[in-house]
């Protein structure tokens, strides 16, 4: 069956940006992708050798991709938008985008995470910028999602959640096939709440698997974790119940326990390492748990909620607490 005549842009060209680039163009549509400036080595790869060799080496990349360098060209005509850039860089690439995106696009967050500053989640900084007639089609994806997994077509599914109907309907249009299926959901808090704290939670989880800690442990850390998620989506007055959805269960559990997930490896890393810097220097990719578990200790002031386990990771990052004594105090006191 023919596609329609329509483009679809992804902003990031990481690991999981490719992925979702590569999963809508082997579903039949044209994709542009673009990444920020400053990183240009994957945008050359992907046109000349169609495989994005610095961040998701050895997948041949449909030529139904595109690698765009300019952010204007990205963005205009085009039907969805895909965020996939880092957290912190959300603020700057929306302010310059916008002037460029045309009514009615469906943007897409996939990065997931909040504001240093304001607190807001990611999709309400969305709506900071995007026009009044466009704020509808803002929608989130979040979910367990390893980007070398699903793009290999092991089966996927992740939450979509949006206001708007038509933009989900739509995007579930260009993003599923029979490896990968979106649930719906209305909570967009949950949604973004969950998939941005996982990242922390992972990196206890990395953190237990440094010192060989055994499965029962992992999982005790797991059920901590997935107390605090619920805790705080309620006071956000999300819905508790996406705590154990694919955005938040689902996500963490991939998350923790996968060998691909650059949280979880930074968590490994980090007793090995005086600090935080050089045990992300390892890693050598963005690990969004960092700068998560401190806005996450600002939020949980903010609304007065109790996060034991996440301070204590907060503590081990920031304040170079000892790894090994304040995880197992914390689990001590918690059961």
């Amino acid at each position: 069956m023919a596609k329609p005549n329509f483009t679809i842009s992804v902003l990031g060209a990481g690991n999981m940006g490719t992925a979702i680039a590569q999963v809508i163009a082997n579903n039949g549509f044209k994709v542009k992708i673009w990444n920020y400036e400053g990183d240009v080595e994957p945008l050359d790869q992907i046109n000349n050798l169609h495989e994005n060799k610095k961040y998701l080496p050895g997948i041949s990349l449909s030529k139904n991709i595109t690698a765009i360098t300019d952010l204007e060209t990205a963005v205009k005509n085009t039907r969805i938008i895909f965020f996939v850039v880092p957290s912190s860089c959300i603020n700057d690439v929306l302010k310059r985008a916008v002037k460029f995106i045309s009514p009615k696009t469906i943007c897409v967050d996939i990065s997931k995470g909040l504001d240093e500053k304001t607190l807001k989640i990611t999709t309400d900084i969305f709506k900071q910028y995007i026009p009044a007639h466009s704020r509808s089609f803002i929608t989130s994806i979040s979910g367990p999602s390893i980007a070398i997994d699903m793009v290999k077509g092991g089966f996927t599914a992740m939450n979509i959640s949006s206001k708007n109907t038509e933009a989900t309907k739509f995007v579930k249009k260009v993003f599923c096939n029979d490896n990968l299926r979106l649930k719906e959901t209305s909570d967009l808090i949950g949604t973004e709440i969950a998939g941005s704290f996982k990242n922390i939670y992972a990196i206890a989880i990395g953190i237990a698997d440094c010192f060989n800690w055994p499965m029962n442990t992992k999982a005790a850390i797991i059920v901590l974790a997935i107390q605090e998620m619920s805790t705080i989506i309620k006071k956000m007055d999300g819905n508790e119940k996406t705590a154990i959805d694919l955005a938040g269960l689902g996500d963490l559990v991939a998350t923790a326990l996968s060998s691909h997930s650059r949280n979880r490896r930074f968590g490994q890393c980090l007793p090995k390492h005086p600090n935080k810097e050089e045990a992300a220097n390892e890693v050598g990719q963005v690990v969004e748990g960092i700068n998560a578990s401190k806005i996450t200790l600002a939020l949980a002031k903010k609304y007065k909620v109790k996060m034991p386990l996440a301070e204590t990771i907060y503590r081990i990052i920031w304040k170079n607490a000892d790894p090994e004594i304040s995880l197992k105090n914390i689990l001590k006191k918690s059961f």
